[in-house]
């Protein structure tokens, strides 16, 4: 599911519905689940089975933004788990990269994602070998999914005693956001519940087309109201997305997957090791700010890069996206945005004058929402404030006063204060 779903709808917009978060469907276990029972080594193969991508690229665009989420693992049916390493960037300038762990409670509950196997989906009447993946769009089967690395969050799935997926608990940054479906179509997959999380609580309808292979989901929150439509392949794994919210710009997921694995159920060989470190460092450090009067404190994607003269840092809270990057030439000092004063004297400004004011006036600076999907920015021709860069050496350390403008297509409305102080290592 997206996302973690959606990051459980935050980071997944963008993420997560963006999904930028992937967590293949998931679920309850019985005393009838098949475990692992033959070593390594070369074993018949037998039916049902499942195919999943093991490497896949989703870019979502929309609202003047472009994010980009490349995946890769593989589910090993003798830890009954999927270990994927998670690489995130957007061209707002957040990059950062995460391993995301989901675990089942057996290797039938992996396949039984989108075969029936058994219930909450009424099994088939003659199983075996002749079964197909029939549950298009699939079931949730997975215990849960933890991710480590540059971010943190824990999803914890509940079933109910019929084995109906009945919600999720999703803690990220110290929020919680709770849901619980209330209805369920006749194969088992929710249709309707609530969330509740640090926005308020929010209505959720699902609606299934099986012969399109789509899911449709509508979230109305606080009279915001996005609508999310993902197309499956017909082996359970999303290709395509279209989401809209109300008053804000419209987006689309594409997954272009690079490799697949199939797995049968008497077919238990043992998987390729499954990566257990991220990509690559974990940067250190702390980017905190005020953001229209909201507090923010990043928690996922800390990260600061410095490609002279160019230096930045970038970072999310679960609900926005924030960027900061300057021109530093000249070195540690003050840097501003938008464009300089009406009272300049352009005529008697000497040529260093010129050079000076041009060579510090180099900030952009970005707010992304990602639950509305609304963004403000600040540039040398936009916006006004401040940038004092305190440190660039080994460290983008410094403080910020600013006034961002809305980006044009994206919803957004009226200016925005941000400010606040960043330290943040390379």
């Amino acid at each position: 599911m997206p996302l973690a779903a959606r990051i459980s709808t935050a980071v997944a917009g963008v993420l997560v519905s963006a999904g930028l978060f992937s967590m293949p469907a998931a679920s309850g276990s019985g005393p009838d689940q098949i475990k692992p029972a033959t070593g390594p080594g070369a074993v018949p193969t037998k039916g049902p089975c499942r195919t999943y991508d093991t490497s896949v690229t989703a870019v979502t665009t929309g609202g003047g933004m472009t994010v980009t989420l490349e995946s890769s693992g593989v589910f090993d049916p003798w830890s009954l788990r999927m270990v994927q390493n998670v690489r995130y960037s957007s061209t707002g300038g957040g990059r950062f990269q995460y391993v995301q762990t989901s675990t089942w409670d057996s290797a039938e509950d992996f396949i039984a994602e989108v075969i029936r196997l058994k219930p909450p989906a009424p099994l088939p009447s003659t199983p075996g070998a002749s079964a197909v993946n029939d549950i298009i769009p699939p079931l949730t089967r997975s215990r849960g999914t933890v991710a480590t690395g540059q971010i943190g969050l824990v999803t914890r799935n509940s079933f109910g005693a019929d084995n109906k997926w009945s919600g999720f608990d999703t803690r990220a940054s110290g929020a919680l956001m709770s849901m619980r479906y209330t209805a369920w179509d006749s194969t088992g997959r929710p249709t309707a519940g609530s969330m509740k999380g640090p926005q308020g609580t929010s209505t959720v309808t699902i609606t299934y087309d099986d012969n399109a292979l789509s899911k449709t989901e509508t979230m109305t929150t606080a009279g915001i109201t996005s609508v999310m439509t993902t197309t499956y392949d017909r082996s359970g794994n999303p290709r395509t997305m279209h989401s809209t919210v109300t008053g804000g710009a419209s987006s689309t997921t594409v997954w272009t997957p690079h490799s697949q694995a199939t797995l049968c159920l008497l077919d238990l060989r043992a998987a390729p090791a499954p990566p257990t470190t991220p990509f690559g460092p974990n940067p250190s450090g702390t980017f905190t700010a005020s953001i229209g009067g909201q507090s923010f404190t990043a928690s996922m994607g800390l990260k600061a890069e410095s490609t002279p003269p160019i230096v930045s840092a970038g970072a999310g809270d679960g609900r926005y996206l924030v960027s900061i990057a300057a021109s530093a030439k000249p070195g540690p000092g003050t840097y501003t945005a938008g464009p300089p004063p009406d009272t300049t004297d352009w005529v008697r400004m000497t040529e260093q004058q010129f050079r000076d004011l041009m060579d510090h006036n180099t900030v952009v600076a970005t707010v992304w929402d990602t639950q509305t999907k609304r963004g403000w920015q600040a540039a040398p021709t936009i916006g006004t404030g401040t940038v004092n860069l305190t440190s660039i050496s080994g460290a983008m350390v410094g403080t910020f006063d600013l006034t961002l403008e809305p980006i044009p297509g994206t919803g957004a409305s009226g200016s925005l204060k941000f400010n606040g102080s960043f330290n943040v290592k390379y």
